[in-house]
C-alpha cells in the first residue's frame, strides 16, 4: 500500500512538471508570437495643430466626417502623415495602431488609425514637436489618456514616441471600391483611378482591366473567347493612382494581385464593374471584401512599406 501511494505521489508530481513546463512554454511562445506580431517600427505622433484645419482626405479622396465615421464604426480614428511616410499616395488607407514608447502616461493598447491626409508641414513652422503622425483630438487622447480639461491643450507642441505596425484595416459596411480620377477620359481610352475602402492588411501590386461581355451576349461553346487584359501602371508622382491610355471601350472587368501571405493572390470581381458609360468622379462598388494579410517578419529592413 506504501508502495502503491509513493508511486502515485511520483505520477502527480511529473505531471505537475509537465503541466508547469507546458505553461511556461505557451507564456514563452506567447510572448515571442506578441514581439513578431508588433514587430514595431519607431516613430513619433502629435495633436494636429490648432492652424491645420481638419483633415478633409483630399490628398487621398477619402477624408472629412464621413471617412471619420466610417473608422469609428471599425473602432478606428483619421490621421495624417508626413511627407516621407505619405510616399506620394502610397499610404493612403492604411491602417496602424500606435503604442506610446513611455508607458507612464499613455493607454496601453494605443490607437488604431486610418490614413487619410498629408499633414501641412506649413503648420509645423513654429512647433518644436511635429510628430511623424499628426493626429485628431479624440485620436491623441485615446493615445495618451489624456483628459479633454486643457491637458490636451498643453500637449500641442509636444510629439510623443511611438511605436506603430501596420494592422489589416476593417469596413464593416464597404466593400472594395474604384474611384475614376479626374484625368480620365472614356472617349481616349484613358482611365486613371484610386481603391478605397481596401480591407486587409494589405498592398495591391498589379491591376488589370479587360471589356467584359455584353449582357445575354451568345458565345460559341466549341471556341469561347479569350479575355484579353489591359495591365495598369501606376501614375509617376501619384502612385496611389493607376492608369492606362488603353482602355478598351464598353463594360469593363477588373481584377488585381494583392499581397497575401509571402507572395500575391488574385482577386478578380464577377461580371462588369465599370459600366460602358463610366465617367470621371465616379465611384464603383468591386464587390470584393479583402482580408488577406501580407506577411510580416521581425529581420532587419523589413520596414520597407512603412516609409521609414
Amino acid at each position: 500500500m506504501a508502495r502503491l501511494l509513493l508511486v502515485l505521489v511520483l505520477v502527480l508530481a511529473v505531471a505537475a512538471a509537465v503541466a508547469q513546463s507546458m505553461v511556461s512554454a505557451a507564456s514563452s511562445s506567447s510572448y515571442r508570437t506578441y514581439r513578431c506580431g508588433w514587430c514595431p517600427r519607431r516613430s513619433t505622433a502629435s495633436l494636429l495643430p490648432p492652424d491645420a484645419g481638419a483633415l478633409t482626405g483630399a490628398p487621398c479622396w477619402f477624408g472629412g466626417q464621413a471617412a471619420a465615421e466610417l473608422a469609428a464604426d471599425g473602432g478606428f480614428h483619421i490621421a495624417a502623415v508626413g511627407a516621407g511616410f505619405f510616399r506620394g499616395g502610397r499610404a493612403c488607407g492604411a491602417c496602424y495602431q500606435l503604442r506610446c514608447r513611455g508607458k507612464n502616461a499613455c493607454s496601453e493598447s494605443g490607437v488604431k488609425v486610418i490614413i487619410t491626409d498629408l499633414a501641412n508641414p506649413a503648420t509645423d513652422t513654429n512647433r518644436t514637436g511635429g510628430g511623424q503622425f499628426q493626429l485628431t483630438r479624440d485620436a491623441f487622447a485615446a493615445l495618451t489618456a489624456s483628459r479633454d480639461d486643457g491637458q490636451l491643450a498643453s500637449l500641442v507642441d509636444a510629439a510623443v514616441d511611438v511605436d506603430f505596425r501596420r494592422i489589416p484595416c476593417a469596413y464593416k459596411s464597404k466593400n472594395l471600391a474604384v474611384r475614376v480620377d479626374e484625368t480620365s477620359s472614356r472617349n481616349r481610352g484613358q482611365l486613371a483611378i484610386r481603391f478605397l475602402y481596401q480591407g486587409g492588411q494589405t498592398d495591391i501590386v498589379a491591376v488589370e482591366v479587360a471589356k467584359a461581355a455584353a449582357p445575354y451576349a451568345a458565345q460559341s461553346a466549341a471556341a469561347p473567347s479569350q479575355t484579353k487584359w489591359q495591365y495598369m501602371t501606376r501614375r509617376e508622382g501619384s502612385p496611389g493612382v493607376w492608369r492606362t491610355s488603353r482602355a478598351p471601350a464598353g463594360p469593363l472587368r477588373l481584377r488585381l494581385v494583392v499581397t497575401a501571405g509571402s507572395g500575391g493572390k488574385w482577386l478578380r470581381a464577377d461580371g462588369a464593374i465599370f459600366p460602358a458609360e463610366w465617367h470621371a468622379g465616379a465611384v464603383y462598388d468591386t464587390g470584393l471584401r479583402v482580408t488577406e494579410v501580407a506577411a510580416n517578419t521581425c529581420g532587419a529592413g523589413d520596414d520597407n512599406d512603412d516609409g521609414e
